[in-house]
């Protein structure tokens, strides 16, 4: 049977309608779907987020759909700069807060699964020390330069904050922390420990002392509240793109001889954190990370190979241990 003209118009519309809304449902739904899970994922918390390094750990995050992202930095300023460089993280997930005080952190904290610290005093060069450092690389004699601190000192950010917020994971039942330190903790005479004031702050030492208070944390813990760790020994850090370079572990500061070696990149320290929440060969380990000829570039799902070598060994902390 013949279907009049305007019938058939009708018809054709009714049906490129139906196709739409039948498209549109379809976007609605894997939008939700996408949404479920996004919700459903775990909720990682990043301190010392406004920090160079502490940026990247944050975007990797982000970019990755896995995870609710949080953020913790130091002031309205860094909280207004990642946002910016951010613009799908919500203003709600950006906490302000002072490492050495608990209560100015505790609602960040609130419902994480996993923290991933990246805090760190920051040293910043005296401006005089800068002339007779120069007069000296001219006569060919070492001066060294001078430093002070940004903020607050080692002892303060690296032993008191970062103990805080190791004391904060497990009252709110975190199940992972991980964090990121520096290499040179087996060595008494470390150049980073004459930073600061005097004969120096030390700072690799604050450092390995709150290493050593999360691993004794995490060890009395039991299930359910069972706390892991992961803690991270970079070397000297580069800026340049991540996944090209070779990485490589070890421990106890055993990179250091290698030769040749190379600055590890940023971007490679913040994708082994972001792999070491999916890594089971990641929990409960201490390692040096480092760039040298015999490793291979951190790919996608790569920490595991790369952790392999090492046969489950940590690092050793009765080798220069800090003082009680």
């Amino acid at each position: 049977m013949a279907v009049p003209r305007r019938a058939g118009r009708c018809l054709a519309l009714a049906v490129v309608v139906a196709v739409l809304a039948s498209f549109w449902h379809l976007d609605l739904g894997r939008h939700a779907s996408l949404s479920t899970a996004f919700a459903k994922g775990r909720t990682v918390l990043v301190t010392g987020a406004g920090g160079r390094t502490g940026k990247i750990v944050v975007e990797k995050l982000m970019k990755s759909g896995r995870y609710d992202v949080r953020a913790l930095v130091r002031s309205e300023k860094s909280k207004a700069a990642l946002l910016k460089q951010h613009e799908f993280l919500r203003e709600t997930s950006v906490f302000v807060g002072d490492v050495e005080s608990k209560d100015s952190m505790s609602s960040a904290f609130a419902g994480v699964s996993a923290v991933i610290v990246v805090t760190s005093a920051v040293p910043k060069v005296k401006i005089w020390s800068l002339f007779p450092f120069l007069v000296g690389k001219l006569l060919g004699r070492k001066w060294k330069l001078k430093f002070t601190w940004k903020g607050n000192k080692p002892e303060q950010v690296d032993w008191v904050g970062q103990r805080n917020q190791f004391d904060l994971a497990l009252e709110k039942k975190a199940k992972q922390v991980i964090v990121v330190s520096t290499m040179t903790g087996t060595q008494k005479d470390s150049f980073l420990n004459s930073i600061g004031e005097g004969e120096g702050d030390n700072i690799v030492m604050w450092k390995r002392k709150a290493e050593m208070y999360l691993i004794d944390l995490c060890r009395k813990t039991q299930s359910p509240n069972e706390m892991k760790y992961t803690i991270i020994h970079p070397g000297g850090l580069g800026d340049s793109e991540g996944g090209k370079d070779k990485v490589t572990v070890g421990v106890d500061d055993t990179l250091r001889e290698v030769k040749p070696s190379y600055r590890i990149q940023r971007a490679d320290v913040a994708e082994a954190c972001v792999q070491a929440l999916e890594c089971q060969e990641a929990l409960d380990r201490s390692f040096d990370l480092g760039s040298t000829d015999d490793g291979q570039p951190l790919l996608p799902a790569g920490l595991k190979a790369i952790l392999e070598p090492l046969k489950g060994a940590n690092c050793d902390y009765s080798i220069n241990p800090p003082p009680e």
